[in-house]
């Protein structure tokens, strides 16, 4: 793999896009969990209830994915602009991954390069008795 110099700007970028990213998917889910709580105390729709209670549940279980998934289905029929608003955040979301992945790689990141690791940490041995 080609090592590449630098100061390192694509990384720093990449970091704040995904720190941007963070922020507006926290806000999203709080709207989302507020109107699912405006919608049961309204109409007493159990839907919204379970909608609400799996995404506070999955908030912590699986770093908001599925909250993000309930969110778009809970505003499918509701807010269709809301709904997009959630499957453009999933989608740039992968792909901001995809392209910081490809940012470490430019940079000479090599997740295979076993001939620069220390194996004589002692954080490597303390499965094995010797």
């Amino acid at each position: 793999m080609m090592e590449s110099t630098g100061s390192g700007i694509g990384i720093i970028i990449i970091m704040i896009l995904f720190a941007i990213l963070a922020i507006v998917g926290f806000v999203y889910l709080i709207i989302a969990l507020i109107d699912m709580w405006k919608a049961y105390s309204r109409n007493q729709d159990q839907t919204a209830l379970l909608f609400f209670i799996i995404s506070i549940i999955g908030i912590f279980i699986s770093g908001s994915f599925i909250s993000y998934i309930l969110a778009i289905i809970f505003y499918w029929n509701r807010s269709r602009r809301k709904s997009w608003m959630g499957i453009g955040l999933i989608i740039l979301s992968i792909v901001l991954a995809i392209v910081g992945v490809v940012t470490l790689l430019s940079f000479g990141y090599d997740m295979n390069n076993f001939e620069n690791m220390n194996f004589d940490d002692p954080m490597m041995d303390q499965d094995y008795n010797y």
